[in-house]
């Protein structure tokens, strides 16, 4: 169902609100900082709250990985009556890795992604199957068997499945869970960034880089001088990248157990 008359503004008002958050990149360089730096008995020391995320976005150029964006976009739109509930979602990798958030305006629904950088809503369909435009890339929900499955592709590629979830929302006390969780994943063994920037999606992990255009792909050597060329694409503070090399590092040299965050 597409917003009419009352919720035109509140949908109107959730776009723009999108726009301008998708220019906040995802990078785990801030978790992996504050979780070498804060781990210990109390787990909630190493969520980044959205003030945080707001705070080091502005001064460093950081941004987050999917559950703090996902939590601090939730805190911009609560206070403007934007209801939105979280959603939990399955990849190739795991059950449960990735959130989103599901906006529900004028009895229709809308996938949120911070993580992916969508900076468009994506209507929830079960009759037809929805694409929209993000830029570089388009994104399609497809419902089956119970569960909304989301795919990305370009006009010269095939859509690529990216994970699947249930139409039901999770508790806040489950997404702090499965957030705490994170931490312990294989997304925590290296570095990665993506970036959306003008006409130019910049994208980093391990020692990989490339920039991708409306009309082309271009591979960059990080290798040489990583601080100046990750702050030249992403924004990011030059000492921000080498905290987080020396906080992975030392993780790396950690023996921990689950139960420790």
């Amino acid at each position: 169902m597409m917003p009419t008359s009352s919720s035109e503004k509140d949908f109107s008002l959730l776009r723009e609100v999108l726009a301008k958050f998708a220019c906040i990149p995802y990078e785990n360089l801030s978790k992996i900082i504050k979780f070498a730096k804060e781990s210990g008995p109390d787990p909630a020391n190493i969520l980044r709250k959205p003030s945080e995320v707001f705070e080091d976005h502005e001064k460093y150029g950081l941004g987050g990985t999917c559950f703090s964006l996902t939590y601090a976009l939730k805190s911009l739109l609560d206070p403007l009556h934007i209801r939105t509930d979280y959603v939990l979602a399955d990849m190739k990798w795991g059950r449960r890795v990735h959130c989103a958030l599901v906006a529900r305006i004028g009895g229709g629904e809308y996938l949120i992604d911070p993580g992916y950088l969508f900076s468009e809503p994506l209507a929830l369909r079960h009759t037809e199957k929805r694409v929209i435009s993000q830029k570089f890339a388009f994104a399609s929900v497809q419902y089956r068997e119970g569960q909304w499955n989301l795919y990305t592709f370009s006009p010269a590629l095939q859509p690529k499945w990216r994970y699947r979830f249930s139409p039901d929302p999770v508790t806040e006390n489950e997404f702090f869970f499965h957030w705490r969780e994170s931490f312990f994943q294989k997304s925590m063994n290296h570095l990665c960034i993506s970036r959306v920037s003008g006409e130019a999606q910049a994208f980093f992990a391990r020692d990989f880089m490339r920039v991708t255009t409306p009309s082309s792909k271009k591979n960059i050597n990080v290798k040489r001088d990583p601080e100046k060329t990750i702050e030249e694409y992403f924004g990011i503070h030059p000492q921000m990248y080498q905290n987080a090399r020396e906080a992975l590092n030392a993780l790396k040299g950690e023996k921990r157990e689950p139960s420790a965050g």
